[in-house]
């Protein structure tokens, strides 16, 4: 059998999303594809003739051994996908309402939340949507490490760095990332490691992608190709990479996702049935690395989120524009995979239906929706929320003064909010504010700044929910 020497596919988070156009021996071809409107026009037509390039295995599926139909998945699963059903009752946690206050992402571009054409700044991966699902929880303080096209020789490599504290170029952790190297703090992230709750790992796309780089095409039968040596290496990097955590921190939570597999099935049914049946050996190998642990007593868990792709390749990633990751659909799904891995099968959550209707901003105080006849309100571009129903339902006692006209805080801290004054009054000294409360049918109304500012309450935004978590 041809063994096929893995070439470098590189990038890192600081960089732009044009490149990502990594791994020349691919993307010459990749490029031609995605860089202009006709080209994806194109790569439509290469779609449904059935001509499906090696970029289709790029840095978030692949195959790990050839096995002639073995383990196939067949049939579709929708967005909301990842039933029960598909997840292994070991993986599922015990408390959906356990928080995880300290969280550190590991991984490749889809822990950085890649999607072509978007810049860095934008990117709505899967991290932030867990984020926004620890606010349910408790306060989240999240540190992503991600970087663009690692392979799990680089992620093991890097954890070696932080593992000794010292400080390490992306270059030296993988070989010939694109643009310039950059400096990886390794002390600073083992600090963030030792305090995490909860760690999550994408890896391994990567790998193989790299193994299959020299193709330009892919054939209908496979089983010319040996992969071995990127199975055995991706085994064995995968747990010195869990081993190296755990000694880092024996008490946090580590999730690891298994692989998605992006070629649709007008790719033609034998790519397609032995591509999903590579996908799903991979998908043991993660399995079985987080159940070796677990039998030995440690907290590792499994994020399927492969199954939900099955059968929706096309609209859950950007495959019909030349590019393997997943879209805002396909990165839900990842979300939610990874919210019931870790909080149980209803783990993912999102304000009631009924709430969402009104499309008014809606308060949620220690993770509890707050009902309350008085809804927050806007003005000049901030959200003022009504003060006794917030504070009262955290606990904090309100007094209202007619004659000096100031309303009185008293929880943890001591606020003094005077009506349209320039600054409020926080244990004794003044704190200045440019959005000053007022009065509006009976109900005193303070901007959010002054729930973080004066009483030191956590307060976060979720924009797709139009919803304020406010946590003690």
């Amino acid at each position: 059998m041809n063994k096929i020497k893995p070439e470098p596919h590189r990038n890192d988070a600081t960089q732009s999303p044009s490149m990502f156009r990594q791994q020349r021996t691919v993307t010459d071809h990749i490029s031609s594809l995605t860089v202009m409107k006709n080209k994806r026009k194109m790569w439509r037509h290469m779609l449904l003739s059935g001509a499906v390039t090696a970029l289709l295995l790029g840095s978030s599926t692949l195959p790990v051994s050839i096995a002639h139909g073995a383990g196939a998945m067949n049939g579709a699963a929708t967005v909301t996908a990842a039933s029960n059903s598909s997840i292994p009752s070991s993986t599922i946690a015990k408390g959906g309402n356990q928080a995880y206050p300290n969280i550190v992402f590991l991984g490749d571009s889809l822990t950085v939340g890649y999607e072509p054409d978007r810049k860095a700044s934008s990117y709505d991966g899967f991290t932030v949507r867990l984020k926004e699902q620890e606010l349910f929880r408790g306060r989240a303080t999240v540190d992503n490490e991600g970087i663009l096209g690692l392979t799990s020789s680089g992620l093991h490599n890097y954890l070696n760095a932080i593992t000794a504290g010292k400080k390490v170029s992306t270059s030296d952790i993988q070989s010939n990332l694109p643009g310039a190297a950059r400096t990886l703090d390794g002390a600073s992230v083992a600090k963030q490691i030792r305090s995490a709750n909860l760690i999550t790992i994408t890896i391994g796309g990567n790998d193989f992608l790299n193994a299959l780089g020299s193709l330009t095409a892919l054939p209908q039968d496979l089983s010319g190709l040996n992969l071995e040596p990127v199975i055995s290496g991706y085994e064995t990097n995968l747990k010195a990479i869990v081993d190296q955590l755990i000694a880092l921190n024996p008490s946090a939570t580590i999730v690891i996702a298994d692989q998605y597999q992006p070629v649709p099935a007008v790719s033609g049914a034998g790519l397609y049935s032995n591509l999903n049946a590579l996908a799903a050996q991979f998908s043991e190998i993660v399995s079985q690395t987080a159940s070796s642990y677990k039998a030995q007593g440690k907290d590792v868990r499994v994020a399927h989120i492969a199954e939900a792709f099955k059968g929706n390749e096309l609209s859950m990633t950007h495959i019909a524009e030349g590019d393997i990751h997943p879209n805002a659909s396909g990165y839900q799904s990842i979300a939610v995979a990874f919210s019931r891995a870790i909080w149980g099968e209803n783990g993912y959550r999102t304000p009631p239906t009924s709430v969402n209707a009104t499309d008014r901003t809606i308060v949620y105080t220690n993770g509890r929706l707050l009902n309350s006849s008085t809804p927050p309100l806007v003005r000049n571009g901030r959200t003022y929320v009504a003060l006794r129903d917030v504070t009262t339902a955290l606990g904090a006692r309100v007094v209202w003064s007619e004659q000096t006209k100031q309303a009185t805080v008293t929880g943890s801290s001591k606020v003094i909010i005077p009506l349209n004054g320039n600054a409020i009054r926080v244990n004794g000294q003044n704190v200045p504010t440019d959005a000053p409360a007022f009065v509006q049918k009976g109900k005193t109304y303070v901007p959010l700044a002054v729930l973080a500012d004066g009483l030191g309450y956590d307060v976060q935004y979720v924009k797709r929910w139009k919803a304020v978590f406010v946590r003690q």
